[in-house]
């Protein structure tokens, strides 16, 4: 699959698949609070934990999405 038809998939699924759209939303909020642990010079044991938990929660949010992105590229043939 080209890269264009990839974006192409994934711009379409973020407007008409609602799971899709929300998956996305949270993986942004997950990367956006992450940043934001990590540029602390000394974080918080419980800031550390947070930041471990996010990446793993990132991870699980990007496999769902991947499985979505291949269901519909059957789909469409792509």
């Amino acid at each position: 699959m080209s890269e264009n038809t990839l974006e192409s998939l994934k711009q379409h699924l973020y407007q008409t698949n609602s799971e899709y759209r929300e998956l996305a939303r949270e993986h942004q909020r997950s990367e956006s609070r992450l940043n934001e642990l990590l540029a602390q010079q000394h974080p918080r044991p419980d800031e550390l934990e947070e930041a471990a938990v996010l990446k793993r929660r990132k991870l699980t949010l990007k496999d769902r999405m991947q499985e979505i992105l291949k269901q519909n590229a059957k789909l469409a043939h792509v």
